[in-house]
């Protein structure tokens, strides 16, 4: 059982939640539930209706969209310094994207019609999630110019970085095929890359696996689209 005390420490473990006054905070911790998000999980589904949001704590959230033919690709991710269903509380019902769970990690799940709700009730709420939308904007504008003019090796980088900032540990599971289809290329462009990566002493993988191991050696291999989106987060989210 989680108490209330629970409930006001993890709620500001959340970057949204941590930048409300107390008051607005207080009055939306009946409606949080604490989850734990497995990996490969589905928070909602792509042109279904979006249930419940989600404030991640700890871990990865994919956002990818389903090309013709099948392929996914992803085109955003979400960690501590958001909220899974951004589209109900810009009053859509539906996405196209999938949300699914990448790197595992504790959430607090709220119903979206409470959101609805809250949203309408507090004025410091849809200030924060208006400052979050533009940061998840910059995120995805940002990401589309990487992935059209930088080389596979820095889009590599600044995805691994990304996910290590919300993942809260330096090892997280991840296969090369999976990371392939996040970055949209083929395996074997992704195995030479991170091998490239393993030889320069930056990161170290196992099966299912892979570890940052020099976190400012990883940053000088990005491009400057992290440092960017990193920045636009902090500015506007805290």
């Amino acid at each position: 059982m989680h108490t209330s005390a629970d409930l006001h420490a993890a709620a500001r473990r959340n970057r949204p939640l941590a930048a409300l006054p107390e008051a607005d905070r207080e009055r939306l911790l009946p409606n949080l539930e604490p989850v734990e998000l497995a990996l490969r999980e589905t928070l909602h589904e792509a042109n279904r209706p979006i249930r419940h949001v989600h404030f991640v704590l700890r871990g990865v959230v994919s956002l990818v969209t389903t090309l013709e033919g099948g392929a996914i690709v992803e085109t955003g991710m979400v960690g501590d310094e958001g909220m899974v269903g951004l589209p109900v509380f810009l009053g859509a019902a539906t996405s196209p994207m999938t949300a699914f769970c990448q790197v595992p990690g504790p959430a607090l799940r709220m119903d979206a019609d409470a959101l609805r709700g809250a949203a309408r009730d507090s004025a410091a709420l849809v200030g924060i999630l208006h400052r979050y939308t533009q940061a998840f904007l910059t995120q995805l504008s940002q990401s589309v110019a990487c992935n059209r003019m930088h080389a596979l090796r820095e889009r590599c980088a600044r995805w691994l970085l990304m996910t290590h900032d919300r993942a809260g540990a330096d090892e997280f599971p991840i296969t090369h095929e999976f990371l392939s289809q996040m970055l949209g290329v083929r395996r074997a462009g992704v195995t030479e890359v991170l091998r490239e990566l393993r030889a320069a002493g930056l990161v170290r993988s196992r099966q299912g696996w892979l570890a940052i191991v020099d976190r400012p050696g990883l940053e000088a291999a990005s491009c400057a689209c992290y440092r960017i989106i990193r920045a636009e987060y902090d500015r506007l989210v805290g």
